[in-house]
C-alpha cells in the first residue's frame, strides 16, 4: 500500500502556549527540579521542544474519544492484550488483509501489525525566541487532613505561555475520512480544546494550534503554506472541485477502501506544478470548506462503522 504514492497532504502546524506546558524529560535530576521538560540543542542553546511522539499520541487519543463517542465499536483499544489490531493481526502476513481488518483509528496511525498513514515531526521554537523556563511548586495532599502531606513537596520547570512552536504534519495514501479526522483535531486545537504535556489536570498543558495560511519568513516558516494535496505522477487533478482519496484512485474496493472516497470542495484550489508532483494548496474559503467536507466524510464514515475488527462497509 505504501509502494506507491497517489495522494499526500502536508499542512506546516503552529502552536503556542496558552499556559504553563510540560512534555518531561523522563531523565532523573541529581539537583534542581523534580520534573523538567524535554531539551534539545539547536542554534547554539538548548531550547525546549515537542517531541513528534507525544503530539502524535495526542493526536490520537482525541480521534479516538471523538470516534467513540460517535461510535463505540468504531476503535480498538491498543492496550488491550486481546482486543487490540496489533494483537489480533501481528501474525497476519497479507497487508491488504491486515489494513482492511484493523480498526479506523490502527488503519489511520498505525499498530504492531501495520505502519500509520501519518507522521508528525518535533515542534521546534520560531524565529529567535529564547523562552526562561517558569518554576513551579508542587504539594501532595493528605487525604484525611485536606492539607499539605509531610514530604509529600516536588518543584518542577515549564515551558510558559505564549510560545510559539512550528511542525510539520504528512499524510499518505489516505483516505477522506482521514483527512477529516485529522482536520477535526486541527479545528478543536484552534479552540483550544487540545491539551498537551503532563498536568493536564492541574492546569498545564493549554495550547492553541492552526495551520498556517501565509509566508511569514520572518518567522522562519517554510515556503510552503496553506495546506497543500499533492497527487505524484497526475498532470491534471480530478476535476476542478474535486478532491480524491485513496478508494477513489484504487477503484476496486482493496484494503476495504470505498469506490465513493471523494470530495466535492468548491471554489477550487490555488495549483502548480513541482517536477512529478501536481500541487493544489487550500487556503482561505477553500480550506474551510476543505476542513467542513471532510470533518462530514469523517463523521459519515464513523458512524456507519460495523465493527471494530473493520471490514468495508458498503
Amino acid at each position: 500500500m505504501l509502494k506507491q504514492l497517489v495522494n499526500e497532504a502536508r499542512w506546516t502546524l503552529l502552536i503556542e502556549t496558552q499556559g504553563p506546558v510540560l512534555v518531561k524529560s523522563g531523565y532523573p535530576t541529581l539537583y534542581g527540579p523534580d520534573m523538567t521538560p524535554v531539551l534539545t540543542y539547536r542554534h547554539g542553546d538548548w531550547q525546549p521542544y515537542l517531541p513528534g511522539s507525544s503530539l502524535k499520541g495526542v493526536v490520537r487519543s482525541h480521534v479516538e474519544k471523538v470516534a467513540r463517542t460517535l461510535n463505540a465499536h468504531a476503535v480498538c483499544d491498543p492496550f488491550s492484550s486481546g482486543r487490540s489490531c496489533g494483537r489480533k493481526l501481528q501474525k497476519e502476513n497479507d497487508s491488504q488483509r491486515v489494513y482492511q481488518q484493523s480498526c479506523l483509528a490502527c488503519r489511520l496511525f498505525g499498530s504492531t501489525a501495520y505502519i500509520g498513514r501519518v507522521s508528525i515531526d518535533d515542534a521546534y521554537l520560531i524565529g529567535n525566541q529564547k523562552p526562561r523556563l517558569e518554576a513551579r511548586d508542587g504539594v501532595g495532599i493528605d487525604r484525611l487532613t485536606g492539607g499539605a502531606a509531610s514530604g509529600a513537596k516536588f518543584d518542577l520547570e515549564v515551558v510558559p505561555s505564549q510560545v510559539r512552536f512550528r511542525t510539520e504534519v504528512v499524510l499518505r495514501n489516505f483516505e477522506c475520512w482521514q483527512l477529516g479526522a485529522l482536520l477535526l483535531v486541527m479545528q478543536d486545537l484552534q479552540d483550544g480544546l487540545v491539551r498537551i504535556g503532563s498536568g493536564r489536570s492541574r492546569g498545564l498543558g493549554a495550547v492553541r494550534g492552526w495551520i498556517a495560511e501565509a509566508e511569514q519568513p520572518d518567522d522562519g516558516l517554510p515556503a510552503a503554506y496553506g495546506l497543500e494535496i499533492h497527487y505524484p505522477g497526475r498532470q491534471a487533478l480530478p476535476a476542478d472541485s474535486e478532491l480524491w482519496g485513496l478508494g477513489r484512485f484504487l477503484a476496486d474496493g482493496r484494503y476495504g477502501t470505498w469506490r465513493d472516497d471523494a470530495l466535492q470542495v468548491p471554489p477550487p484550489p490555488q495549483t502548480e506544478r513541482r517536477g512529478i508532483r501536481l500541487v493544489a494548496r487550500y487556503t482561505g474559503e477553500a480550506l474551510q470548506q476543505l476542513s467542513n467536507a471532510a470533518i462530514a466524510e469523517f463523521v459519515r464514515r464513523v458512524t456507519s462503522w460495523s465493527s471494530p475488527a473493520g471490514g468495508r462497509v458498503s
